[in-house]
């Protein structure tokens, strides 16, 4: 049975062995009792690739409480992309995997070694009214942060991408992912999706196809645009100028969906970029890094 090496990570050695297991497993074989864990950084992504008899129907994995499905990569593998929150505590942490076949269903315990990441501080400094909230702007703020929480709970079972994803527009990536940030002196929660300084009416596209589940002008993130990309995959476009799409609208990649603004919290034109994955805030350039193809 072919092997693949496919899971695009930084340790080639622990990848190698974490999809061999599974190879051996589906094979009927015995697996070594001992392999080096996976190790995934802090607010990264980790592209796994597994090969299993015809029969198996359907995989599903399970990481820190969250169901990982599993996609037909292609008639021979299976695949799921596992997301590490830039605030997950370091250290192993089981990966379940089970595979269903017509008339019996697999099972096996993996390890995910999240390892520590280097983010920086941003100290800035902003008008006393979008740090200090008044009760009417903290109730908005408020009931925004919600409206995006129900919908990260929505997303469609299928897979609606299609091979790599794109960087959504041109210009420089300030990497500012994961910084801990200081507004007027205050400790504030961190940067969760990565800048990208372009001019003001600079054209923003879909990074990957996907159905537009959210579009508004928010306090914060001004206007903005939330695709479902299927599977638990989501990405924000923050602070615009202008949205060309509506709720509901199916994107393709490479579609235009909006114009480089600095609308909401923003200092000047820019990109917010931001990629949530099963519930956990990852940098979007490690989900543009994995090969689909």
């Amino acid at each position: 049975m072919p092997l693949q090496h496919l899971l695009n990570s930084p340790v080639r050695t622990a990848t190698f062995l974490f999809v061999l297991l599974l190879s051996l497993i589906s094979m009927g074989l015995q697996a070594q009792e001992t392999a080096a864990p996976v190790q995934v950084k802090q607010g990264e992504v980790a592209l796994i690739t597994l090969t299993l008899e015809p029969d198996v129907q359907s995989v599903v994995g399970t990481f820190l409480g969250q169901s990982i499905p599993f996609f037909k990569k292609n008639p021979d593998a299976f695949a799921a992309i596992v997301g590490v929150d830039l605030a997950q505590p370091i250290g192993p942490q089981p990966f379940s995997v089970t595979w269903k076949k017509k008339e019996s269903i697999g099972r096996q315990e993996y390890v995910i070694d999240v390892i520590s990441a280097s983010f920086g501080t941003q100290d800035l400094k902003l008008p006393k009214a979008m740090v200090d909230l008044d009760p009417p702007t903290l109730a908005r703020v408020e009931k925004e942060q919600e409206q995006q929480k129900v919908i990260f709970n929505k997303s469609s079972d299928q897979r609606l991408w299609e091979d790599d994803f794109i960087v959504p527009t041109e210009g420089k990536p300030m990497g500012k992912f994961g910084f801990r940030r200081i507004m007027n002196g205050q400790a504030r929660n961190p940067h969760t999706g990565e800048d990208i300084s372009a001019p003001l009416g600079a054209p923003v596209l879909a990074s990957n196809g996907g159905r537009v589940i959210l579009v508004g002008d928010f306090y914060f993130n001004g206007q903005a645009i939330f695709i479902d990309h299927g599977l638990g995959l989501f990405s924000m476009y923050f602070h615009l100028s202008q949205i060309a799409v509506k709720e509901g609208e199916v994107v393709t990649k490479w579609q235009t969906i909006g114009s480089v603004g600095q609308s909401g919290r923003a200092t000047g034109p820019h990109l917010h970029w931001g990629v949530r994955l099963n519930g956990a805030r990852v940098n979007p350039f490690s989900l543009i890094e994995k090969k689909f193809g």
